[in-house]
């Protein structure tokens, strides 16, 4: 087994709001769960829709982000739009094994799906460490026994340490969005490559998000609410609801 410690302090220093130094290509190749992890009693929080459901999104938390309180703008403005947003608590803490966050990423999805289940499509979305479960959900939903998200949108995706053996497979029909950032020293676009290599022969959209004098597209851009943020970073989801749920 790989060590973990390179890619684990790199994440860590970005859910603290630090800068990673080390080079995102240091980060190590994930390693495959083999054996069944401990049982999960993970558990989701759900954030339902203002009004008529249109839409539900599955948002997975960065690293070390163990509670809602850094998404709470982006998931009321998903809940003004009628969309229902069910937040998987796949991390207790910093100390938490790759093996058992994996394990708590899907207990955490089925809890959240048995707490509201979807009237409308399902929408896999994350950031960063989160990003990467989004694909994981997607290529595993069957498996998870989960509604089928009809798109996944990965914001700065990093891929989890520990992946499930086969990765899965993303339905044909459900199209994948990274975005990445071109000051993004934390994951750059490693994540994103690893992530479609793992799920190919799908296809794959990566979208490089380039600087501007509004906003400087690091690792922590994503989080930001100001309006360069929004426009980088909500509209494109709230396009994919659009899509899939008209009004």
């Amino acid at each position: 087994m790989r060590r973990l410690l390179p890619l684990l302090a790199i994440l860590l220093l970005a859910g603290c709001g630090g800068t990673a130094t080390t080079s995102p290509r240091s980060v190590p190749t994930t390693i495959a769960a083999t054996t069944t992890s401990a049982a999960s009693d993970a558990t989701a929080d759900v954030f339902p829709a203002d009004g008529t459901e249109r839409a539900t999104v599955v948002l997975f938390h960065g690293w070390t982000d163990i509670t809602p309180d850094g998404y709470l703008e982006w998931i009321a403005h998903l809940n003004a739009e009628g969309v229902t947003v069910l937040f998987p608590r796949y991390q207790q803490s910093a100390l938490s094994l790759p093996a058992q966050m994996l394990a708590d990423a899907e207990a955490a999805t089925r809890d959240g799906f048995a707490k509201a289940p979807p009237s409308g499509p399902v929408i896999s979305a994350g950031y960063s460490l989160g990003g990467g479960y989004s694909v994981v959900y997607a290529a595993n939903a069957k498996a998870w026994q989960v509604p089928v998200p009809r798109a996944v949108y990965a914001v700065f995706p990093a891929m989890p340490p520990v992946v499930p053996e086969p990765f899965g497979r993303v339905p044909p029909k459900t199209p994948v969005t990274m975005l990445v950032g071109d000051r993004d020293s934390v994951v750059g676009t490693l994540g994103a490559d690893q992530l479609a290599a793992a799920i190919s022969p799908h296809p794959a959209t990566i979208v490089l998000r380039t600087s501007t004098a509004a906003i400087a597209f690091d690792h922590l851009s994503a989080k930001r609410t100001g309006p360069a943020a929004q426009r980088a970073f909500w509209l494109p989801l709230d396009r994919i609801v659009d899509r899939l749920a008209p009004r």
